[in-house]
């Protein structure tokens, strides 16, 4: 399954970047992480940095891990999470800038669909994860507009 959803939001580039980027940020903004755990462990520069999280889907705690594959300050962060029990999910975030003052986030989301998962997670591949991860992404993202907008004009 791959998704893809676009935003363009009213800050400059390098201000989203960084927001987006901080790992310690992610719970106030992305639907689902609940925490980041041992925040003062996780590191976020090189490919192969991890950062643990706890994820809340379909009211289930589920403890997963994000690993850098890819970064480039400004334009790329390719990263995959795992989830045991679910299968792994591949994101691309594509950052360009449209003018002094506003940047576009791409993010392309694959879930690894030939992984074998465990019961929970077949049920929820097939059924509920695609529908579910699209709705948390696209959310996450009204959460960032907002933060942005706030911060413009708070």
């Amino acid at each position: 399954m791959r998704t893809e959803v676009s935003r363009t939001f009213p800050i400059p580039l390098k201000k989203g970047f960084d927001y987006i980027d901080d790992f310690r940020l992610w719970p106030d903004w992305y639907t689902g992480i609940t925490k980041i755990v041992e925040p003062e462990t996780g590191t976020w520069m090189e490919p192969g940095d991890s950062v643990k999280f706890h994820y809340r889907m379909l009211g289930r705690r589920m403890d997963g891990v994000l690993t850098l594959d890819e970064r480039l300050p400004g334009e790329l962060v390719r990263m995959h999470s795992e989830i045991l029990g679910l299968p792994n999910v591949h994101f691309d975030y594509h950052y360009k800038s449209t003018g002094p003052e506003a940047f576009t986030l791409k993010i392309v989301m694959e879930v690894d669909e030939e992984q074998p998962v465990a019961f929970f997670g077949k049920v929820l591949d097939k059924l509920l994860l695609p529908r579910t991860l699209e709705r948390d992404l696209k959310h996450s993202l009204d959460h960032l507009e907002e933060i942005f907008i706030a911060d413009l004009f708070g």
